[in-house]
């Protein structure tokens, strides 16, 4: 009659089953440190992706800022041209720059009121 070593549970102290010899009373043993080497490799590998995402982030973040900066520096230089024209709109006709305030304003009074 033969007994089936898969079927009986292990013990904590499995070198006192009978039936657990040799190299399948090692067997645990050797599964458990496979389960720690693979467990060490996925967290090396986790970590080395981590750090790749992290870098690739810190890269594109970097691009956008400059692109940012970039868009920023434009819109004030157009700001400061737009501001400078309007100034010299306004001195060179007074007369036209107060009616178009008064009809801007009045049209915004009406829609306020809305």
């Amino acid at each position: 009659m033969t007994t089936n070593v898969a079927s009986t549970p292990i013990t904590e102290n499995h070198h006192d089953n009978p039936q657990l010899s040799g190299e399948a009373a090692h067997r645990p043993h050797t599964l458990g440190a496979a389960s720690f080497m693979a467990a060490d490799e996925l967290k090396s590998a986790m970590e080395t992706k981590g750090r790749e995402f992290l870098h690739a982030a810190d890269e594109k973040a970097a691009q956008l800022k400059a692109k940012a900066e970039a868009v920023y520096a434009d819109a004030k230089v157009r700001a400061e041209a737009l501001r400078h024209d309007t100034e010299g709109y306004v001195r060179e006709n007074p007369l036209t720059a107060v009616c178009i305030a008064l009809g801007a304003g009045f049209v915004v009074g009406i829609i306020a009121r809305r």
